[in-house]
């Protein structure tokens, strides 16, 4: 995993909730010293933009390990010096990182359990929120989410604000725990595990929430994995009506959404157990509940409204990170920011105790090789998501390959098909990427490479088929079927009995490549498929 940073001290006294704190003191702004690179290595990478006064972008990405780089381009990065691991008393973003995060490793760990001889801080997000409160009576902050653990189950979430993205940030809260137990415990270390060690304590001394649920331990002394979340991964995203969201968790008991207070950056903590009208959990702790459960695979939710089509799209990755692990991306979309988020086939991904997620979500993508690339793509996932300021859409996400563990950000860029799911395109994001017209002439008598890239947790590289399109709109080779194009953007594929509906358009293959390839991309019954033109062929 990539590990980056370090050089401006933050100077702040630590105070819980930094609205309430009078004494709060804003870290001197410093900028960031950096190196260009091709190829950056962000895992669990989170983008955001910043625009100047001309509307021109600049894209950040964060990921885990308190690593992040940023671009005007999404081609060439600029990655800041030196290493976290080496310096992490003077952390760029963070500053010290045992003194002013001690409120999180206080429960998540510093040199305990799982971060034995060290810490994990994983997967922040970081977003612009103009209505965040400071005690000086000014308003606007980037708020950097980030996730704490020390095992499995025992995490917490915190945030830090800044005046400007690039920090550093100074503390404001933790703000959900997980793997407490009702009575005195442990959890792979010798530190209490009792709930009292948390801000539950304190919430339910204020009436803010009912009481120690029932629900959250399998006995007095064990946590429920089953049905509570592991509190990592938070993101956050505001809906169509200017409200604030935070998504999070990983595994155990699936992935859960809280709203934000704006002024504050606490959550709105339901108080009460409930059900949504579809029958989904509302805890009164956790927040409502929107896929999952039963310590099935499933981490790095985000949400994004693409105010075009009108949908929330709900991105999370099931599967094992290794190359060998069966990541992989899947897709979920709602009407509404609490869900219900369904799949193609109108499934939330629920998880009931003794099913396979592998039946819900729409997979982006499996494990595969086009023509020209070295190495095979493997274990994709953990996304974000941006519509930039032009109107493209694009996933972000870190890749490894076979052969090894090592690890790349990827921009790929998506498109809306015929019934508003979002497909991605086979190549990375170029410069000068757009959606152009094609005719049915450049599709026609041509073969093309094909993946279909299943709907398995699999580790295995997907199988490249060849087929060819005739010209009376069959598809004949490896795979039969038809074929056909509407208003020189949209395909329609058929395959047993199978309908796919997507996007044609052309690609570089690569960057330097000086001519494009004609190119599809559909999904249909929770798969995607991609076909590329083959050189030589009309």
């Amino acid at each position: 995993m990539n590990k980056t940073l370090t050089t401006g001290a933050i100077l702040l006294i630590s105070c819980g909730v930094l609205t309430a704190c009078s004494q709060q003191q804003l870290p001197e702004q410093k900028a960031w010293e950096t190196m260009e690179m091709k190829r950056v290595s962000v895992h669990d990478p989170s983008i955001t933009s910043v625009k100047d006064k001309d509307g021109k972008e600049t894209f950040y990405i964060f990921g885990s390990h308190l690593a992040e780089a940023k671009s005007d381009d999404l081609i060439t990065w600029e990655v800041p010096f030196n290493v976290e691991y080496e310096n992490p008393e003077d952390n760029i973003i963070l500053g010290n990182l045992q003194e002013n995060l001690k409120e999180s490793f206080e429960w998540a760990g510093y040199d305990d359990g799982d971060a034995a001889n060290g810490y994990a801080v994983w997967a922040p997000d970081v977003i612009w929120n103009e209505n965040y409160k400071w005690n000086d009576g000014s308003k606007g902050a980037y708020m950097y989410f980030y996730s704490a653990t020390s095992t499995w189950r025992r995490s917490c979430i915190g945030f830090a604000v800044a005046k400007t993205i690039e920090g550093p940030y100074a503390y404001g809260d933790t703000v959900v725990y997980s793997g407490f137990t009702e009575e005195d415990s442990t959890d792979g270390s010798d530190r209490n595990t009792n709930y009292e060690a948390t801000n539950l304590k304190q919430l339910i001394k204020d009436g803010k929430v009912a009481g120690f649920s029932e629900n959250w331990g399998k006995n007095e002394y064990e946590y429920n994995t089953d049905y509570a979340p592991n509190a990592i991964d938070p993101t956050l995203f505001y809906d169509a009506d200017g409200k604030l969201w935070m998504t999070y968790g990983s595994w155990s008991g699936g992935i859960y959404l809280l709203e934000l207070d704006q002024a504050t950056g606490e959550p709105k903590y339901p108080g009460e157990d409930g059900t949504t009208e579809d029958g989904r959990v509302i805890d009164r702790y956790f927040g409502t509940k929107l896929s999952g459960g039963f310590h099935q695979s499933g981490e790095g939710p985000y949400i994004q409204y693409d105010e075009e089509s009108g949908y929330y799209y709900y991105f999370i990755t099931y599967g094992g990170l290794q190359s060998n692990g069966g990541y992989n991306m899947r897709l979920f979309r709602s009407e509404h920011p609490d869900g219900p988020y369904v799949d193609m086939n109108g499934k939330t991904g629920i998880i009931e105790k003794g099913d396979s997620n592998s039946a819900y979500g729409l997979k982006l993508m499996g494990n595969y090789r086009l023509d020209g690339q070295t190495k095979a793509y493997k274990s994709g996932g953990h996304n974000s998501f941006i519509i930039t300021e032009s109107g493209q859409r694009l996933l972000v996400y870190h890749t490894r390959f076979a052969g090894g563990e090592a690890h790349e950000v990827r921009v790929d860029p998506m498109e809306v098909n015929q019934d508003g799911w979002l497909v991605t395109m086979p190549f990375e994001y170029t410069s000068g990427y757009e959606l152009k017209k094609v005719i049915e002439t450049d599709l026609a008598e041509a073969s093309y490479e094909f993946v279909m890239h299943g709907t398995d947790n699999e580790g295995q590289v997907k199988e490249t088929q060849t087929i060819t399109f005739t010209a009376d709109h069959k598809i004949t080779g490896d795979v039969t079927g038809t074929w056909q194009l509407a208003d020189e953007q949209y395909i329609e594929i058929t395959i047993d009995d199978v309908i796919y509906k997507g996007v044609v358009n052309q690609q570089k293959k690569t960057e330097d490549a000086t001519e494009d390839t004609v190119v599809f991309s559909a999904v249909g019954e929770n798969q995607t498929i991609w076909g590329v033109k083959k050189a030589g062929t009309k």
